[in-house]
Formats: structure tokens, C-alpha cells, sequence
């Protein structure tokens, strides 16, 4: 294989060796992620989200720790649709729930990394930051601006 490429063996959840330790939380609060993911120790040696991180006689060597999908948040259009944690009523509340999160990840200061999930939506999954035919829901400049901070 090619050596510097990143190897993530089952990204999310049940890993065994990895370059990296990938976590998928779907936390719809900010301050909820914090209090979760104030003891690293604790999530990476037992449970992220009900799952255990790491497959029995696998453990946390170190790798550096990113979330790897985070968000999922849907947007109520009006049509039927999921995402996680309910839906936000516009723009606005789209983006005070993103930032919470995200200023939460950026935060924690083992946390090397995050992906929000996801950039469009797809059929009934109505989280993305663009519709599936790629227009913006989102005004791209604000996602910009809180991932810059």
C-alpha cells in the first residue's frame, strides 16, 4: 500500500488498527458535546455513541482523534424528510446549531479534525448543506466563517 495514505479501518465505530481514531456523533448541542467529550480517555476506551470505538482485543494507541461525521442537521422544507434531532425551522436556526457543535469540536483539544455530514441531501435525508440538485441552503460564507474561527 501506499505509505502516506491514512488507513481508517471501519470509520465511526468498532475499529481495529487505525491511523486514525474516527468518531461519529450526531450530539445536537454544543454544551451537551462538551460535558460528553470533556474525559477522552473515558469515549475512546469505552462507548461514542452506544458502540463500542474499538473491537474487543483492539484499544486507542494514540492515533489522532477526529470526528468524522457530526451535524446531520435537517432542515424543515415543508416536505417529508429525516435528519437527526429534528428539524430547524430556517437558515438561521441551521446555522446557531451548527456553530454550537462545531465551536464545541474546535474546542476540545484532543479533537484534531471534523466532517459535518453531510454536503447534500440524498432522497429522504434532508441534512445536507446543499439540495440534491447542489443549491445552496446554507449561505456558504457563514459555514466559512465558523469553521474559521
Amino acid at each position: 500500500l501506499d505509505q502516506t495514505r491514512l488507513i481508517s479501518t471501519n470509520d465511526g465505530w468498532e475499529q481495529v488498527y487505525s491511523d486514525i481514531s474516527a468518531v461519529h456523533d450526531y450530539m445536537a448541542s454544543g454544551e451537551k458535546f462538551l460535558e460528553k467529550y470533556a474525559d477522552k480517555e473515558a469515549i475512546l476506551c469505552k462507548s461514542a455513541v452506544g458502540r463500542m470505538l474499538y473491537c474487543e482485543g483492539t484499544e486507542y494507541e494514540g492515533q489522532p482523534v477526529l470526528i468524522t461525521e457530526y451535524g446531520g442537521i435537517a432542515m424543515d422544507t415543508g416536505k417529508a424528510g429525516w435528519g437527526y434531532n429534528g428539524l430547524v425551522k430556517g437558515e438561521e436556526d441551521f446555522l446557531k446549531r451548527y456553530e454550537s457543535i462545531t465551536r464545541a469540536i474546535q474546542n476540545t483539544p484532543y479533537i484534531r479534525g471534523y466532517c459535518y455530514t453531510q454536503l447534500t441531501d440524498v432522497f429522504q435525508e434532508i441534512n445536507g448543506l446543499l439540495t440534491m440538485d447542489r443549491e445552496f441552503k446554507i449561505n456558504p460564507d457563514e459555514v466559512r466563517k465558523i469553521n474559521n474561527r
